[in-house]
């Protein structure tokens, strides 16, 4: 049963029922200075939580209840039914947690085919990662390829991560560079950060995946987009963490603020990466989802690359590019980023 909270108003109608036993609504209506039907529905509010009942001889007065009895009548069976539902909680958590025994002893078992699981819907994802940030004690690595991420995927991230953030545990998140300009992205890292995380960005090169205690990740599942892998075995999580290290040392702090020159070198950045997918025969389209961009953003980035060289089409972009050593220059080492980095 919804039971609703008592306002101002029920709080009055019950005093003024008090004052004036045996009332009708219009009367009590008319000294709280309230329409009939906005009474009633305050009536409907008492009655339900048991404070207000009918005259025995007369059903348009109204007699208020003791908040005793509407206490015994009211909640002991609500609290009941919760108890037993409580108990019920609890015997099917304690078996359960029994049957992990078992799960947990197959696995040692069947040591290869245990070092993964697949996780096949999105409602396994979510109570999957729900579970893990419970039980996660220390560190969580992140990595979102893509851009910026959509906001009901942040709005689910946000509360959880918060919640990490609180206990102590030391959250990490790589994303591409074009994150930083996408304004749910933004203030969703402006958040956790103010509680501690550190997030940094760069161009590309990096998966998507998510390491909890470094002793469990969860990455994509192969042509399923709402699918995951939940990853166990130590040799496969190493290489992770290996990746998401590199990654990790390139990368630069997301910053909460740009100037014009931050603005102007991060955009030099991209059109370097850019012009090596251009070299290597990527398309437009192939070029946007591997840095993370809108395609028509893309786009403009590469007549801006062709205006410069002078191109008139992709072929001869390409025999410009190396003509000039834009590639070589490209792959040359980036400085450091200014920020610590972990041990």
């Amino acid at each position: 049963m919804d039971l609703p909270a008592l306002t101002s108003q029920t709080v009055a109608l019950y005093r003024q029922l008090l004052s004036e036993p045996r009332s009708r609504v219009a009367s009590a209506a008319a000294a709280l200075g309230l329409t009939e039907e906005a009474a009633r529905a305050l009536v409907d509010e008492l009655r339900v939580l048991g404070l207000v009942r009918t005259a025995p001889d007369d059903e348009q007065r109204l007699v208020a209840v003791n908040p005793a009895v509407a206490v015994a009548q009211t909640l002991f069976p609500e609290e009941r039914d919760l108890r037993k539902r409580q108990q019920e909680l609890a015997r099917a958590r304690a078996e359960l947690e029994e049957l992990e025994q078992f799960y947990t002893e197959h696995r040692k078992q069947c040591r290869g085919a245990a070092a993964i699981e697949i996780l096949p819907g999105l409602e396994a994802v979510r109570s999957m990662l729900r579970q893990l940030a419970d039980s996660c004690v220390e560190e969580v690595l992140t990595s979102q390829p893509g851009g910026g991420r959509a906001t009901p995927v942040l709005e689910e991230a946000i509360g959880r991560d918060e919640e990490m953030l609180r206990r102590g545990v030391r959250i990490r998140t790589l994303y591409q560079h074009t994150a930083r300009y996408d304004p749910p992205t933004a203030a969703y890292v402006e958040r956790v950060t103010r509680l501690g995380a550190e997030v940094r960005t760069l161009s590309d090169g990096f998966a998507r995946m998510i390491v909890f205690d470094r002793r469990v990740g969860v990455v994509s599942l192969h042509d399923e987009p709402y699918g995951a892998v939940l990853v166990h075995d130590a040799s496969l999580l190493d290489f992770m963490l290996t990746s998401f290290e590199r990654a990790w040392v390139e990368a630069a702090p997301y910053p909460t603020s740009y100037s014009q020159r931050e603005v102007q070198a991060l955009s030099a950045e991209i059109r370097k990466d850019i012009v090596q997918l251009l070299v290597a025969g990527l398309d437009d389209r192939a070029i946007s989802r591997r840095l993370g961009m809108a395609l028509r953003t893309c786009q403009r980035h590469i007549s801006t690359i062709m205006e410069g060289l002078g191109a008139r089409s992709r072929l001869q972009a390409g025999y410009l590019i190396a003509q000039q050593g834009l590639l070589e220059e490209s792959r040359r080492p980036q400085d450091p980023p200014t920020a610590d980095v972990p041990g």
